[in-house]
């Protein structure tokens, strides 16, 4: 990419609340970029969905070392742990579901439109623009940026199980590598945006792009996206458990957009 996502945070106002990198991966309550944070909103919300102990509390007691009472602290301050008690040689505290990888069951956070997919979409369009494409892509960018759009927010996220038996008990694809995924969203991306920018790409190809031009609005366009493409998610995946047949994001890839 054109611009680097750590020039822009220190650089320019415009990061947080827009971002277009996964860099946060930390549960940090308020953080607009913490996905695993609105992941586990969204998980403990939507009820149709039958994730297990979507909004249980964990009790932890740790052993008191320097090292983990400085991690707990730092939890507490996140939000990712409540009421830390330090009384001989312990700690004891509690902890939300989807805080962690490991409770209440193990899982990973997926980005609905992958945040390489994204990139790569912007790459493709503003290869159109040749010779022109680094100026392009860092105009497309700040677009985005400047709306804000942002990958790791509610909208873009979702909360998956790694293991089988948790997935089918849930109804859920497991999350493992899904690189026929990304491609699939990746087109259908090209598709739904494209006509956004054909004009901005024709200009700066010409050199008639004024250069302090806003970039098309796409935000709308890509949040709808994610909205219809976690559905999908959800119903193709229950159409494969319907046959018995193991799912993963790879196997509905195919079938995603049809």
């Amino acid at each position: 990419m054109a611009v680097e996502h750590q020039d822009l945070e220190p650089k320019s106002k415009r990061h947080r609340p827009g971002c277009l990198v996964g860099h946060e991966s930390h549960y940090i309550e308020g953080n607009p970029c913490s996905y695993r944070w609105h992941a586990a909103k969204r998980a403990r919300a939507d009820t149709r969905i039958q994730y297990v102990n979507a909004n249980a509390v964990a009790d932890q007691r740790w052993y008191a070392t320097e090292l983990k009472r400085e991690t707990v602290q730092r939890w507490v301050g996140a939000g990712k742990a409540k009421g830390l008690e330090i009384q001989g040689g312990r700690l004891t505290f509690t902890h939300d579901s989807f805080t962690t990888g490991w409770w209440p069951w193990k899982n990973q956070v997926h980005h609905i439109i992958p945040c390489g997919s994204l990139n790569a979409m912007l790459d493709d369009l503003s290869q159109k623009a040749d010779p022109r494409h680094a100026r392009t892509l860092t105009v497309m960018i700040h677009g985005l940026l400047g709306e804000p759009y942002n990958i790791n927010d509610e909208p873009n996220v979702m909360a998956l199980p790694v293991l089988d038996e948790d997935a089918d008990a849930m109804g859920l694809p497991r999350h493992l590598g899904h690189d026929q995924y990304n491609e699939a969203v990746r087109r259908e991306m090209i598709k739904r945006v494209k006509p956004r920018y054909d004009a901005l790409i024709a200009a700066i190809k010409a050199k008639k792009h004024a250069r302090r031009e806003k970039a098309p609005e796409v935000r709308a366009v890509l949040e709808a996206l994610s909205v219809e493409t976690y559905e999908r998610i959800l119903s193709k995946t229950a159409a494969r458990r319907e046959q018995g047949l193991d799912v993963t994001l790879n196997d509905i890839a195919p079938v995603l957009y049809r």
